[in-house]
């Protein structure tokens, strides 16, 4: 009969807990989806989807991409099966179930060079947003139940497909525009959002942060809304990167938002204590050089590397080898990044105003302009290993308590609020 815990004597005690510690070792080190290989739950009937996007990998600079991708793998795994209009002609990372249509696909459309693979509007020529969201608008309806828009970007189309085919729009918003302008917004991408939330039958935002704004400075009634989170899937670990050196480290864009300039003083703040420290800055975006600029300025360039953008496998390489992740921005909706370094085991540091500390309390939280603190984090999880070890053990199991999965299923509810008939 087994014995509880009250019954065992103190060697059995310790037997156990050394055997409990060995498990939690096997079970990082097993890969996720042959561990976890479970027959998908279906709800509902199967749908149809017709998904607007703007990433999808390989091509994408921030966590958009990745919800799409990871979103579209597990409602494809239950059985839905989606199309998914893209403004980029590809490659697209294949997903079975998902079929990809662009502009790029017509014979007769006169700009397919302008979607070009990591591009992004600021690049574009004059009309090409507006000639994107005229071929969505247009586009052949067929017998899809839904119509799924992510972000501002295909609002207009999405919005006039749905009027004129009568089928339900879900609109998810991953920022605002408020958020990534820092409070000054562009009054033409403004208007895209409250043309999608003003057309969706439904809105899902990846926060409630998110939600507080769209009911503040949108006016979308609260009960419009649905609250559903970004997800972690893990990878395999991989064998940590040379080097006796500890990594610090900041992976995500670089934009004004991100609040990387405060990483780079906490660097500044820590290097001299911690002389075998690298701060590491992996991913691209319009701060690159005056970042660069600032690293010098603050006399931490031999300190800090950056890596620009990196591949899949560096950057589990780098989330395999880092000894802390720090997310310092000004605002982030959700932060994905730091989910994901959470996933690797890696103690993270995030900036208050972040969404992924809604549902975690395993994370140090930091007022985004406070660098002292900031420094004094980092110098803490480097100087103490236990701390980290902990901290990063207890990190992996809030992030990984649910996952895309359960993203999924929230989101097939969502459908079926609109789609008739969906339930059996």
């Amino acid at each position: 009969m087994k014995k509880s815990p009250a019954e065992l004597t103190n060697r059995e005690l310790l037997e156990k807990i050394e055997l409990d510690a060995l498990a939690a070792e096997l079970d990082w080190q097993r890969a996720p989806e042959s561990e976890r290989a479970r027959r998908p739950r279906v709800v509902g009937r199967r749908l149809r989807i017709l998904m607007i996007g703007w990433e999808w990998p390989p091509s994408h600079s921030g966590g958009l991409g990745v919800h799409s991708f990871e979103l579209a793998t597990e409602l494809t795994k239950m059985g839905h099966t989606i199309t998914f209009l893209s403004p980029f002609p590809g490659p697209y990372t294949p997903v079975q179930g998902v079929t990809f249509r662009s502009p790029a696909d017509e014979p007769d459309e006169p700009f397919p060079g302008a979607y070009t693979i990591g591009g992004s509007p600021a690049g574009w020529k004059e009309g090409d947003i507006e000639r994107f969201n005229a071929w969505i608008a247009g586009f052949p309806i067929g017998h899809h139940d839904v119509i799924h828009v992510h972000d501002w970007f295909g609002t207009v189309g999405g919005s006039e497909l749905a009027r004129r085919t009568h089928r339900p729009l879900v609109m998810t918003i991953h920022s605002t525009e408020y958020d990534r302008s820092l409070g000054h917004p562009w009054a033409e991408i403004l208007h895209r959002e409250h043309v999608g939330l003003e057309a969706a039958g439904l809105v899902i935002a990846v926060s409630e942060h998110l939600k507080r704004q769209l009911v503040e400075r949108y006016g979308i009634r609260p009960e419009k809304i649905r609250v559903i989170y970004n997800a972690v899937r893990p990878s395999e670990r991989l064998v940590p990167l040379s080097g006796r050196r500890k990594i610090v480290l900041y992976l995500g864009r670089l934009a004004a938002m991100k609040g990387v300039d405060t990483f780079l003083r906490a660097a500044a703040r820590v290097a001299s204590s911690q002389p075998d420290a690298l701060f590491v800055v992996a991913g691209e975006g319009p701060e690159y050089g005056r970042l660069l600029v600032m690293a010098a300025h603050l006399g931490v360039s031999d300190r800090v590397l950056f890596l620009g953008k990196v591949t899949e496998e560096e950057r589990l390489a780098l989330l395999a080898s880092a000894s802390v992740f720090v997310l310092p921005s000004v605002v982030e909706p959700f932060g994905i990044a730091a989910a994901e370094a959470m996933a690797a085991g890696i103690p993270a540091i995030v900036s208050k105003t972040s969404g992924i500390a809604e549902i975690t309390d395993s994370v140090f939280t930091v007022d985004f302009w406070d660098i002292d603190e900031f420094a004094s984090r980092i110098s803490e999880l480097l100087n103490y290993p236990a701390l980290r070890r902990a901290m990063g053990a207890a990190g992996r199991r809030s992030v990984m308590r649910e996952g895309w999965e359960e993203r999924a299923l929230q989101t097939v509810g969502v459908y079926f609020e609109l789609v008739k008939d969906g339930r059996r």
